[in-house]
């Protein structure tokens, strides 16, 4: 940029000038994107094709951190980053609990060189610390999180309850009263609220909802009888 002496009336140029960092949002896949419309539905079919191009974008850990800051303690809207508001949430609880995603690693278990290979572990794997210890076995230094969000990119659930093997019988409200009951109560006490737990163990909604507030009405009742 030029300015005008104010003495001389001369062109000059500051010194200060440099040349500008290009925004990263000029590369981004969805920047002149016909789909533009899909980032901001409530459709499952557009949130998932919303996904589906973020995977390839060159700025995904960019878009996703700047996400993370727009969002609201309780507003969340539309995909970015290449995560849908649940998802984001979801995240949000990871870190409540000490879980810190590597954005960098994620990103390269989506690259070319490694997306089948995640494809083919979230298909026969029945929980994400399964995923984890196979893909440690390929020589990755990888953990929970981080392959959560991986999964995600991918178009993956990566719920956090396990899927049950075929000879559990259990349904999935007994599986979150046995196995994550003590999650369930520890992330209640840092303030997180019934729809956050849910949709951090992969069972947004209100079924889920319901299912956490069971647990909690269980714990609670469980304390008054050691009180006793």
């Amino acid at each position: 940029m030029t300015i005008l002496n104010a003495g001389t009336r001369r062109r000059t140029t500051p010194a200060a000038s440099a040349p500008a960092t290009p925004d990263w949002k000029t590369r981004s896949v969805c920047r002149n994107s016909e789909m533009a419309d899909d980032f901001f539905s409530t459709s499952t079919a557009a949130k998932k094709r919303a996904r589906a191009l973020c995977v390839g974008c060159p700025v995904i850990v960019e878009c996703l951190k700047n996400q993370r800051q727009s969002d609201g303690a309780i507003y969340r809207w539309g995909v970015g980053g290449g995560l849908d508001p649940d998802q984001r949430r979801a995240l949000e609880l990871e870190e409540l609990l000490g879980n810190v995603a590597d954005l960098g690693m994620a990103r390269v278990l989506v690259s070319p060189r490694w997306l089948h290979r995640l494809k083919s572990l979230r298909s026969r794997c029945r929980s994400l610390e399964a995923v984890v210890a196979a893909l440690r076995e390929d020589g990755l230094i990888v953990d929970e999180v981080t392959v959560r969000v991986a999964v995600w990119w991918s178009g993956g659930e990566g719920a956090r309850m396990a899927r049950l093997a075929p000879d559990d019988r259990r349904s999935w409200r007994q599986q979150l009263r046995d196995d994550y009951a003590d999650v369930v109560v520890a992330l209640h006490e840092r303030g997180a609220r019934r729809a956050d737990i849910a949709a951090y163990l992969g069972i947004p909604g209100t079924n889920g909802a319901k299912g956490v507030g069971e647990v909690l009405r269980a714990a609670a009742v469980a304390g008054m009888e050691l009180a006793a």
